[in-house]
């Protein structure tokens, strides 16, 4: 009984895309408590779910992002941004990490993006990215990139589009393992100045495809409720935000049938 209930536990981890090297995890309180719908949706973490959101960034900021799948201390996520809007574009720092004990994920990346015309803008983000394994297995290094696009006609409508590692990078060569090329295509519509509904579906070349669907309400001066859900696995999502002045706090979780609760949350302060 006990190795069947592990068995399930291996499955779902790895069909609800937890933390593997490469991957696309969309970052930010928002994003997470709306389904994790965030590749046309524009704020301080597009530098993470689509660098492009980050050429319409106005003022510098800084935040971090921490999720604990599952409330298992081996799947705690954290990840770190900075950004720098200038004359000549915006620019941008993120770093990221999971694991614990002897096997580590690390992702640090350096973001450009800038506008070009009035409705598009474009980003691009060159990675270093680090497998720290048991002793006999050492070390991995690898270079990668990954690029957006957003295209905003007027206030109330965005689509993006978000390719992470498009040339195929290796991480083992026996048997030959590469990292996850991942497409993602969003669009995101503003029903009135309090209410929002972002939708995307995101693809990578050995998986099927996930859906997200999530949405915003604008309830008072200083708070934020969402929702959200993803198929492929079903997870549905619930969360809020505050905020005052310079300061931004969003809190979420995700609720799977089987493996439970993933709370997660980010703060976000612009200069």
């Amino acid at each position: 009984m006990r190795a069947l209930i592990i068995t399930w536990i291996i499955f779902f981890c790895l069909s609800a895309n937890v933390f593997s090297l490469g991957e696309r995890i969309p970052a930010g309180g928002r994003s997470a408590g709306m389904g994790g719908a965030s590749v046309a949706m524009i704020d301080f973490w597009s530098i993470s779910n689509n660098p492009a959101g980050s050429a319409w960034v106005e003022k510098m900021s800084t935040g971090i992002y921490c999720e604990n799948r599952f409330l298992l201390k081996a799947l705690f996520f954290e990840k770190f941004g900075f950004v720098l809007p200038t004359k000549a574009g915006t620019f941008g720092v993120v770093a990221e990490h999971a694991g614990t004990g002897n096997y580590n994920e690390i992702k640090a990346g350096f973001t450009y993006a800038r506008k070009f015309g009035r409705y598009f803008t474009a980003g691009i983000t060159a990675d270093y990215l680090g497998l720290i394994l048991p002793e006999e297995y050492g070390r991995k290094n690898m270079i990668s990139c990954e690029f957006g696009l957003l295209f905003v006609p007027n206030k109330r409508i965005s689509a993006g589009v978000h390719i992470v590692n498009p040339v195929p990078i290796k991480i083992t060569t026996q048997p030959v393992e590469l990292l996850p090329t991942v497409v993602c295509l969003g669009m995101t519509y503003s029903f009135s100045g309090s209410f929002l509904a972002s939708i995307e579906a995101e693809k990578d070349l050995l998986h099927f495809p996930v859906f997200r669907l999530g949405a915003e309400y604008h309830i008072a001066k200083a708070f934020y409720g969402r929702i959200g859900v993803s198929i492929n696995p079903i997870q549905f999502d619930f969360g809020f935000g505050l905020e005052f002045g310079p300061v931004k706090i969003d809190m979420a979780s995700a609720y799977q049938q089987i493996l439970g609760f993933s709370p997660s949350c980010s703060f976000v302060y612009c200069f």
